[in-house]
């Protein structure tokens, strides 16, 4: 046995004072009567003391025991009495959950209550049979393990931390709700109670493949019936056109998730403009895809819907944003247009602009090619210098070199990034002297004679050579160079950018580039730095909410819209050893049995008892006393 409200020691003090002062009331109270005698016995003999008589004696000694059992049962109410030891320990219980996006589908047959309501209804009717002293912890289960409540003992919070509980944009990670919940127990230091699971149990592939559930002493599941016939948009994505840079290639994939087969129709619009409509026949759990082509080059919305509508109307739209697709304009100031025309021809994203050297003018909006020459006024913004004079060069000249060998490419740089050639023939080459801010991008014995500068956002790239004559302009190496020089004059023209669709959670992003850590950034739209993770050339990171996040990796880029909900792929069966259903009036949740409220409505009971008993015969007793005073008289 034990007291929850009182040690041992405080309940037998208390007890004891309360005892003593009623016996003392009795002795003190009890004793005395009323007498109607002749006045001559107060009358007494001169010389001797009165005699005195002290009735230690209780005349009503079952009124007192009443009295006293009555006291002590409302103590032991008071004190939270109760039988079994260890057993009637307060235990701590969490409730794990579901609400994963999947929880926002319809039930059958009744298209307003979803299964978010079935979930919540479930584990009111479980709180409900936890008994009062144990406490309860509340935690939110989708993608991540998030508690919304601390141990709580208060049904009125738990209750109201279950009703708030709402849908959320990410699939269930089991293995990983149950294993915190396991933790959370650890770390209370009470007894542990049930950790209680609320959902149809819907998971990814992934952890149905790998599924390790900790070790729970007392694991409940409270199930809910999710027959729900649904197909849905699983993702779209969207990248430039190889064969026309000015089309999209739109993929859209499309899965059902019931079991029988459906005909899904799947439109697209950008803006407000219709693009087709595409029928997919999908098989029981199968997944298909289909190509939109859309011819644009600005920036805009692209929508795709599933029709007929279904239960879970969530996975029915998506949308995305297409950048739009820019042009650099580069003016070239030559009078050799010939030697370079084929080589920035060839990009569609460069518009070049070819110039004699008389018709030059510094305004630069793009980037400036300037051809053996230096003009009279300095130019802004981004600059190319081929092949300097040496009359005031943009960088000083340390000397001038005739066939010069052993042409080398500085490695781990974007201007020589598949550079790999060496011994080039060059006719003449300018060795430049470095600066503080001038970085070295190729070299020849004598010193370097290709440099870099970047200052804030203008950048400027010497060239102490004419890569576009002689027998370098028929190497492979003339054009990749180029190539280096305008991404990186202008890298956001020339990054490859791939948009998508998908839900939110998990990502993983592929790269055939580089995918080397530093050059990796996974930004959000507001500017936030997400973490990540380079394995297998991919880049991975999580993100729990509908977010528009940004993964640039060296010269690629991809755009995903992180707004469609996070679908499961399996079904999770409970273990044949776990609680199931909300607890009988015999189950074992239902351990201990509540006295106080017994023991208080007992002792109220005897003290009602004694004051029926004996208080009206004190009363009687009283008023004949005073009544035959009143004929003495």
């Amino acid at each position: 046995m034990e007291f929850l409200n009182l040690t041992l020691g405080q309940f037998l003090l208390t007890f004891g004072v309360i005892a003593a002062f009623s016996v003392a009331l009795y002795l003190l109270d009890r004793t005395r009567k009323r007498m109607v005698v002749s006045t001559l016995r107060f009358w007494v003999t001169p010389g001797q003391p009165a005699p005195v008589s002290r009735n230690r004696k209780v005349n009503q000694p079952m009124s007192l025991l009443l009295q006293l059992l009555g006291m002590l049962l409302l103590l032991l109410a008071i004190a939270e009495f109760q039988f079994g030891g260890a057993l009637n320990k307060r235990r701590d219980h969490v409730l794990v959950l579901d609400t994963s996006a999947w929880m926002g589908a319809s039930i059958p047959g009744n298209a307003k209550t979803t299964l978010m309501d079935v979930v919540r209804a479930n584990a009111l009717g479980w709180l409900r049979a936890v008994p009062p002293t144990d406490r309860v912890l509340v935690v939110r289960a989708d993608g991540l393990a998030t508690p919304v409540t601390s141990w709580e003992s208060d049904r009125r919070k738990v209750a109201r931390a279950i009703l708030e509980a709402q849908p959320g944009a990410t699939a269930l990670s089991l293995s990983q709700n149950l294993e915190f919940a396991r933790e959370l127990q650890r770390q209370s230091g009470a007894e542990a109670g049930e950790i209680v699971y609320s959902g149809p149990g819907r998971i990814s592939a992934r952890e149905a493949n790998a599924m390790a559930l900790p070790s729970i002493p007392a694991f409940r599941v409270l199930n809910v019936d999710d027959a729900v016939e649904n197909s849905g948009i699983r993702s779209v994505g969207a990248r430039r056109s190889e064969s026309d840079p000015g089309t999209w290639d739109i993929l859209v994939r499309v899965k059902n998730y019931g079991k029988t087969a459906r005909l899904a129709n799947v439109t697209m619009n950008f803006g407000k403009a219709p693009m087709g409509i595409h029928p997919l026949e999908l098989p029981p759990g199968g997944e298909k895809e289909t190509i939109f082509k859309v011819r644009t080059r600005a920036a805009g919305i692209i929508e795709a819907r599933l029709y007929p509508k279904d239960a879970f109307e969530a996975d029915n739209y998506a949308a995305l944003e297409l950048p739009e697709q820019r042009v650099l304009h580069v003016v070239v100031y030559t009078d050799s247009p010939e030697q370079m025309r084929p080589a920035l021809a060839s990009d569609p994203r460069v518009n070049a602009e070819f110039k004699p050297k008389s018709q030059y003018k510094p305004d630069n909006d793009g980037l400036l090619v300037l051809d053996r020459f230096h003009p009279a006024t300095p130019p802004q913004g981004n600059v190319l210098w081929i092949d300097p004079p040496p009359d005031k060069p943009p960088v000083p000249i340390k000397m001038r070199v005739e066939k010069p060998e052993g042409l080398r490419w500085i490695p781990d740089q974007p201007l020589t990034e598949g550079l790999r050639a060496r011994n080039a023939q060059i006719e003449s080459a300018s060795v430049f002297e470095l600066g503080p801010t001038t970085t070295p991008v190729a070299d020849v014995e004598k010193g370097a004679v290709l440099v870099a500068r970047a200052d804030g956002k203008n950048r400027m790239v010497v060239i102490g050579f004419n890569p576009f004559a002689g027998s370098m302009r028929y190497e492979l190496t003339t054009p990749l160079l180029l190539g280096n020089i305008l991404r990186w004059m202008e890298p956001g023209v020339f990054r490859d950018v791939d948009v998508a669709t998908q839900s939110s959670g998990a990502v993983s992003a592929p790269f055939t580039g580089t995918t080397d850590r530093n050059s990796v950034q996974v930004l959000t739209d507001n500017g936030a730095v997400l973490p990540f993770n380079i394995r297998d050339r991919a880049v991975q990171f999580f993100a729990g909410e509908p977010a528009r996040v940004r993964v640039i990796a060296g010269s690629s880029e991809r755009v995903f819209s992180l707004t469609l909900p996070e679908m499961w792929d399996a079904k999770w069966t409970a273990p044949s050893t776990a609680r199931k259903g909300i607890p009988a009036w015999n189950d074992s949740l239902r351990r201990t049995t509540i006295l106080w409220p017994w023991l208080a409505l007992l002792g109220v009971g005897l003290l009602l008892a004694e004051w029926i008993i004996y208080g009206n015969a004190s009363s009687a007793r009283l008023h004949v006393i005073r009544g035959g005073l009143g004929r003495a008289a």
